[in-house]
């Protein structure tokens, strides 16, 4: 099992938690994204972008959660700090 990484970001006032999954593959990541109580697992290409929203939680549940605005501001920050 890789090591798991984690950090914060901040964007419009939300602090939003950062845990890096594992390596994909492709040469991309999976990541998990959480503000407050939900949490987004992300498939994100080497560049930054999103392949795919894997699954999303509320309150630790599974939950079918919309795409959140600061999602590509998110990705393009972690891509400029890899």
């Amino acid at each position: 099992m890789p090591e798991q990484e984690q950090d914060e970001l901040r964007i419009g006032g939300k602090t939003i938690a950062v845990e890096i999954v594992e390596p994909l593959n492709s040469g991309g990541v999976r990541v998990d994204l959480e503000v407050d109580d939900r949490k987004w697992r992300v498939d994100v290409t080497k560049t930054g972008s999103k392949k795919a929203i894997v699954t999303t939680w509320r309150d630790g549940q599974l939950a079918d959660l919309d795409e959140p605005d600061w999602l590509e501001d998110a990705l393009s920050m972690l891509a400029r700090a890899a």
